[in-house]
């Protein structure tokens, strides 16, 4: 999508018209071009105002936290996509004239701050109802920080936050010079902690000023962004890759292999059965990723085409594999991949 793609009315037609030129006995007046909705305005402004503190901006839809432009999958190719699809990360800026454009027209679009063109790591704090028991019955994400910053002897330096719709908070922190961080998702691979999301290179939030149908995102704490304290860093930066090794064929027989799927499946079941309230979708993510791997090495290379536990196993296929295996037979390995890879 276009900057002039947001601007346009349903007819095709531009909103700018071209100045009417009267003639000579036309006494009607020329058109005027409309006021521009107070809404838009204000959100316009504090689009410039983001821009003018640094950071790079783009249109979220509207009272949602969605960006505005096109997915890779609808892309034409053309416009500003014609030598390849440009997302949101791409086209966020600072220009002043492109951000007017943006915000020219009736839609009354949020405003998305996207963190890895401005530098910024995002702590992202969630609240729950249902309370942490490793985290001393925490239900915020600000207490899981705090008692991670006790655990670790780290400071958490004043900057620049906000205060999201929800009673969350979003707390800016600069990205340290030579580091590359990316997004994460509390309580799972290298986060932070339950609750504690992270925005940063790929990632994006909505900034202050903006409006959503459970509130609007207010400045919690004004100020300049500081950097990212170290020891944060360090808790965020992922381990580095494992070295490839060859690959080496591992064939069990058939009741061995049987055995051994059911009592992973039956783990990862468990794991996603426990999942606390907000964690359940990423739970079964991270449990659909683990079989999949599992499969394509225990059975794709060996030629197995099925197994039996997954068969009517109640803990996953009623409850969480509406597209997996029904209560009629296996499903096979390949199958499984393929609607892994799908979801």
């Amino acid at each position: 999508m276009t900057s002039t793609d947001i601007s346009r009315s349903r007819s095709g037609q531009c909103d700018a018209e071209p100045q009417r030129v009267s003639r000579e006995g036309d006494h009607r007046m020329p058109r005027t071009r409309r006021r521009l909705d107070p809404e838009v305005a204000r959100l316009r402004q504090v689009a410039l105002d983001t821009a003018a503190a640094g950071l790079y901006v783009f249109p979220v839809k509207a009272h949602s936290k969605i960006p505005a432009f096109h997915g890779e999958t609808r892309c034409r190719r053309a416009g500003v996509c014609a030598e390849g699809h440009q997302g949101w990360e791409q086209r966020a800026t600072r220009d002043t004239a492109q951000i007017r454009r943006w915000w020219s027209g009736e839609t009354r679009f949020n405003v998305g701050v996207a963190c890895g063109p401005s530098g910024l790591v995002v702590i992202d704090l969630d609240t729950s109802t249902e309370p942490l028991p490793d985290w001393n019955g925490a239900t915020t994400g600000r207490e899981v920080l705090g008692q991670l910053a006790a655990r670790h002897g780290g400071q958490l330096p004043d900057t620049y936050s906000v205060t999201t719709p929800t009673d969350g908070a979003h707390i800016y922190y600069r990205m340290p010079a030579g580091l590359e961080l990316r997004n994460t998702q509390g309580g799972h691979g290298h986060s932070l902690g339950p609750l504690v999301d992270t925005r940063a290179t790929g990632g994006f939030v909505v900034g202050a000023g903006s409006v959503r149908p459970e509130g609007a995102y207010f400045v919690a704490e004004h100020g300049q962004i500081a950097e990212l304290p170290a020891w944060l860093a360090t808790l965020l930066t992922p381990p580095p890759p494992p070295q490839p090794t060859n690959p080496t064929s591992l064939r069990l027989p058939t009741k061995r292999a049987n055995a051994y799927i059911a009592a992973i499946l039956a783990d990862e079941s468990h794991k996603v059965t426990a999942a606390a309230k907000g964690q359940r979708q990423i739970t079964l993510l991270t449990a659909a990723r683990v079989f999949g791997q599992l499969i394509w090495r225990l059975f794709l290379s060996s030629g197995q085409q099925e197994f039996a536990p997954m068969s009517g196993h109640r803990g996953w296929s009623e409850r969480y594999g509406s597209g997996g295996a029904g209560a009629g037979g296996g499903m096979s390995s390949r199958r499984a991949v393929r609607l892994i890879c799908a979801g």
